[in-house]
């Protein structure tokens, strides 16, 4: 569809204005809009946030193709906006609401509650989990270092056939061979129901102490959780960036993505209600991904970390050491970390603390 350059310029114009304006906190919608696109069936709310919701494309995995609906959020709080901004609900797909009518046991505190909780302090039973994450740190996560011998006019070894020559750079000196690099850890946050609060809370005390470990490493981190679910030709995929490469990690943010049973089954649920899905996905909201699916519908880098449901990753709750060992060797860190070292460093922490975690 070809565009005049004014329609052109009204669009980018009125975009940059939302943009500022949702920025600053300014939540105010058309109603009118919102009520006549309700109407309609689709909310076609790509086309009133794009900086949130993109159109969609196709993707193709494993020889088949896909219509791909992408949500993305800077941060909680970016996600909180457009909660509150009361996007068009998609009624012609989901008209029974999960994010709505879930019961308290299954999908945890009423909607608007888990919505004003993106924005507010973390829950008490955070102070629990920094705790227990600090002493988790990235000390006992033993990084192999690689190392390179160099010749020098001092320090070091001496190189006796060197001095002998009289050769003045007759001393070895091991160098660490130091590269920054770069790393992204993407965090699925769907789980299978069965999971335990033990596994959740497991697997988001290693996320911390990996990153705390990379970065110690001189790696620039950066942490995106995403759900991506498949309805017959379709694919939503919601990611949460929760630390950028150029920002402290912050803990909490984490906690409330992987810990809070709201985030999957209040938060995410109403996302996917405003999303411009045309299959049935209202009966389940989607079946989940494996994690080859996802790296090939989300274009990941072979670099690229994925950690996975707590089942997939070996995480059982259990004993944090083991569930710790099973994700390096999951990931195929081993030349990386020394994987007995850093469990066992865990395992003492953890039986430290353990009593504090109800």
């Amino acid at each position: 569809m070809a565009y005049t350059l004014r329609e052109y310029l009204d669009y980018h114009i009125k975009y940059f204005i939302r943009r500022l304006r949702y920025r600053n906190g300014v939540t105010e919608v058309d109603e009118e809009e919102v009520k006549e696109m309700e109407e309609k069936g689709y909310p076609n709310n790509y086309k009133k946030f794009p900086y949130n919701l993109y159109k969609p494309e196709i993707v193709t995995v494993d020889g088949d193709r896909y219509i791909r609906y992408n949500a993305r959020f800077r941060s909680l709080h970016d996600l909180y906006v457009y909660l509150r901004s009361h996007p068009g609900i998609n009624r012609k797909v989901f008209s029974t609401l999960s994010s709505t009518n879930g019961s308290t046991e299954f999908a945890g505190i009423p909607i608007d509650e888990a919505i004003e909780e993106l924005n507010s302090p973390p829950r008490d039973e955070y102070r629990d989990f920094l705790r227990l994450s600090e002493r988790l740190n990235s000390d006992s996560l033993g990084f192999v270092q690689e190392h390179i011998t160099i010749s020098a006019p001092g320090g070091g070894c001496i190189d006796i056939p060197a001095y002998a020559s009289g050769n003045p750079f007759c001393y070895k000196i091991g160098r660490s061979i130091y590269t920054p690099k770069f790393v992204r850890i993407n965090v699925l946050l769907s789980y299978y129901s069965g999971t335990t609060k033990e596994q959740i809370l497991n697997r988001a005390l290693i996320v911390a102490a990996l990153v705390n470990a990379f970065e110690q490493e001189g790696y620039i981190v950066d942490v995106n959780t995403f759900e991506m679910s498949a309805e017959d030709n379709e694919i939503i995929d919601i990611d949460v960036n929760i630390k950028n490469n150029d920002e402290t990690f912050n803990r909490a943010s984490l906690y409330k993505t992987l810990c809070y049973v709201e985030f999957l089954r209040r938060i995410l649920f109403r996302v996917l209600e405003t999303m411009d899905v045309k299959n049935s996905w209202g009966f389940g909201y989607g079946h989940p991904c494996s994690e080859s699916f996802v790296r090939e519908a989300k274009r990941l880098d072979a670099s690229d970390i994925v950690i996975d449901q707590p089942r997939e990753m070996g995480i059982y709750g259990k004993d944090i050491a083991q569930d710790f060992r099973s994700t390096i060797e999951h990931l195929q860190l081993g030349d990386k970390i020394d994987v007995e070292r850093a469990a066992g460093e865990f395992e003492k922490d953890v039986l430290r603390l353990r009593k504090t975690i109800k």
